[in-house]
């Protein structure tokens, strides 16, 4: 049994077994062939053995061949490092020497019109110095040239004056050279100023009137009467005073009314928001014979919402008349109806009657097409 015990059991680290996996192991014999001493004591020979053949923990094979490998390859790259400084350091020192230095790719600056003048003052100055020897037909011929140049360049530009508001004309006269005196006569702007009666002066009642040719000429302009009791004069728009209409120049509504009238026979009619004039006048002119810039679709404007609810007119579609002052200052560039002056109905006839020579081609058009609609459309319902 004894003997059985002994044989099954686990080789001795110092037998020659353990030696030899100790070795393939690379694992140290220091203490295995050391504790191995003969002793007179079986006792404690007995207990080395115990202790010796106890199980020995067994290091990592590839922890420690990596941590080699790591330093062995710190050092190499280190000392590889500190040779390329040193065999670098005069290559680097003979290509400064020798590299061109580089160009600087940016622009100059552009010398300013004062430098430029400066220059050409210094030039100046050094060939007034230079040499006084005669110099021949052709040389000084070139040098004529030269300074007469150098004159010409030196010379300043002359600053274009800012044009200030109040250079603006107030009053432009476009002509229109393709008509003739007779169809020029034919024409005529009227515009009238109104005064308010009743409570709170709503009703308006005609205080003045005023009538010019083509070529602006006042042909008619007087004061009107009113018979009603007059409760807002309206003096800051229409310039009207209660002396204005007592004054001996003011004239009956009834004169003013058949003057007007006899003045827009068989005429062209040019003006802005006509409708209120002849309400107040109390007469009435053909259509195809007005020409009222209000309702002049090109110079309207378009609102984004319509003033009323109604489906045949969508956003967009709603054209809204523009103030004669904004359309004589666009499109003419008068100035009219000055902030705190009243209006002048004399001023506002020519204004209107500007407007509509300067695009009297396309009006005249779309007069031309409109009464050929109307004559189509008269026919077919007789």
């Amino acid at each position: 049994d004894n003997t059985h015990q002994t044989r099954t059991q686990a080789p001795c680290s110092h037998s020659p077994d353990t030696i030899i996996l100790q070795i393939r192991l690379n694992i140290p014999l220091v203490r295995t062939l050391t504790s191995y001493r003969p002793s007179s004591n079986i006792h404690q020979y007995h207990q080395i053995n115990q202790t010796m053949c106890q199980p020995q923990p067994i290091p990592c094979v590839t922890i420690k061949t990596n941590a080699r490998l790591r330093r062995s390859r710190q050092w190499k790259d280190q000392s590889e490092n500190q040779q390329s400084n040193v065999t670098m350091a005069p290559k680097m020192s003979d290509q400064t020497n020798n590299t061109p230095k580089k160009k600087n790719s940016r622009r100059k600056r552009r010398p300013t019109k004062k430098e430029q003048r400066q220059r050409l003052r210094s030039n100046s100055c050094d060939v007034s110095t230079t040499s006084t020897q005669p110099l021949s037909s052709d040389e000084s011929t070139s040098t004529s040239v030269k300074k007469t140049a150098k004159k010409t360049t030196s010379t300043p530009r002359r600053k274009r004056s800012k044009k200030s508001k109040s250079s603006r004309p107030k009053i432009v006269n476009i002509l229109a050279t393709e008509l003739t005196d007779e169809e020029k006569a034919k024409y005529v702007a009227l515009d009238a100023e109104m005064v308010g009666i009743g409570p709170g002066g709503f009703q308006s009642r005609l205080a003045r009137v005023s009538v010019v040719n083509w070529d602006g000429v006042t042909i008619y302009d007087t004061h009107v009467q009113v018979v009603e009791k007059v409760t807002d004069y309206r003096t800051f728009v229409s310039g009207i005073t209660e002396e204005d209409l007592l004054s001996d120049n003011a004239v009956t509504f009834d004169e003013a009314q058949t003057k007007v009238a006899e003045l827009l026979e068989d005429k062209i009619l040019v003006g802005h928001g006509l409708k209120n004039d002849f309400k107040v006048l109390g007469i009435s002119h053909p259509w195809y014979a007005i020409r009222d810039t209000a309702k002049y679709e090109p110079f309207m404007k378009t609102l984004d919402a319509p003033i009323f609810s109604d489906p045949s007119h969508p956003n967009g579609t709603t054209l809204v008349a523009k103030k004669l002052k904004v359309l004589a200052k666009d499109k003419l560039g008068m100035i009219i109806q000055e902030e705190g002056k009243p209006h002048s109905p004399v001023e506002d006839a020519v204004a209107a009657l500007e407007l509509y020579k300067k695009h009297r081609g396309k009006w005249e058009k779309a007069v031309e097409w409109k009464m050929e609609r109307t004559m189509a459309i008269t026919q077919r319902a007789q």
